[in-house]
């Protein structure tokens, strides 16, 4: 993994999560959006059979008064100051062209569509005996603490937040775990399957070409295998499956000669593999007639998202994205040039980040 990654991550997700708090509680406390959350997760554990009471409930700081008075302490410094954008405008970074009542919006609209597409993370152990659970966490809470056979049989009636949660346990084998992964990518899901997908295929790829001493055929048709993944989720605005790769890629035990500028090349079958995924996708979509919720065009707010995620993988994978740029197709690699608002965005994270490591000095 690239040096230091793990710190500035943890730094901007840190300022990220404190902004998400301020303004995204906001939008929770004026319209009531995480009740709803809380009806689907009790329901849940009732068909499940699980106890409410063994359940991790929401701690009270989460819904206590501190976020909304943080947001008013802020709100004529950064929100609500001169020369705010309209949403509708050409705006690029929320937290400074937008007032609050409008990031409030961009929130919401983020956070419906992240669910659409299965951006949603467990409760997360802290090793201290505390929890971090973010409001996603609620839709798979209960398939979480749910029986192996419980679980499996929501998954059987194709319950998309069943299948999430399989892909976060341990108990559910890595095969299991791919079909699930496939599964949901059918359904529309871009995100943790996706990501889940491309980590089984570099792992694969790993495996074999350690085994072979070589990169053999088996070992270029799961990097392949990856990278097809890799694209779809570039395709459809989504850059999880992206950061996925580049993680693995660029760290220290990964082979060098399974980096993509040295494993495939110019004359590379990225496109062969990409339009069979292409290929498969519609065809069980079309023999199943299924309605997606993320068709259609998508919210504003999906590529101002795209666009700062993409800010991030160039902050801290330059060289490596690059390398990936080289061999995606032209369709995904001209989704990954750097616009005026990435390189904004760019400056902005930088910013941030040196502010963010002063003030720990």
């Amino acid at each position: 993994m690239k040096k230091h990654y793990l710190l500035v991550a943890a730094i901007i997700g840190t300022v990220i999560v404190v902004l998400t708090l301020l303004y995204g509680r906001f939008a929770a406390n004026g319209h009531g959006h995480i009740q709803p959350e809380q009806v689907l997760s009790n329901q849940a554990k009732s068909e499940l059979g699980v106890n409410s009471s063994s359940s991790n409930a929401l701690p009270d700081y989460v819904n206590d008064n501190a976020a909304s008075k943080s947001t008013l302490q802020m709100h004529d410094t950064v929100s609500n100051g001169p020369d705010k954008m309209a949403y509708d405008d050409n705006w690029c970074i929320a937290v400074t062209d937008l007032n609050q009542q409008d990031i409030a919006y961009f929130q919401q609209e983020l956070e419906d569509w992240n669910i659409a597409r299965g951006r949603i993370i467990p409760a997360i152990h802290d090793g201290m005996g505390g929890m971090h659970l973010p409001d996603s966490s609620q839709y798979i809470a209960p398939y979480m603490e749910a029986s192996y056979d419980a679980v499996w049989q929501q998954i059987k009636d194709d319950n998309e937040f069943a299948m999430v949660a399989a892909l976060y346990r341990q108990d559910f084998d890595v095969e299991s775990q791919r079909q699930i992964a496939l599964r949901l990518v059918v359904k529309g899901h871009t995100s943790t399957a996706l990501s889940h997908l491309v980590r089984i295929e570099l792992v694969n790829a790993k495996t074999m070409y350690e085994r072979a001493s070589q990169v053999n055929k088996d070992a270029e048709q799961h990097l392949y295998q990856a990278m097809a993944y890799t694209v779809y989720g570039i395709k459809h605005s989504d850059l999880d499956a992206a950061l996925s790769y580049l993680i693995i890629v660029s760290s220290a035990d990964f082979p060098l000669e399974l980096k993509p500028r040295y494993a495939l090349g110019k004359n590379n079958r990225l496109n062969e593999f990409s339009d069979e995924l292409e290929a498969y996708i519609t065809k069980i979509r079309a023999q199943e007639n299924l309605m997606l919720t993320t068709s259609g065009q998508q919210p504003k707010a999906v590529q101002h998202d795209f666009e700062r995620r993409l800010a991030r993988l160039h902050l801290e994978f330059g060289s490596e994205l690059n390398d990936l740029k080289g061999v995606l197709p032209d369709t995904a690699s001209t989704l990954l040039e750097g616009s005026e608002c990435v390189q904004r965005q760019v400056t902005f994270f930088g910013d941030l980040e040196r502010r963010a490591r002063s003030s720990i000095k």
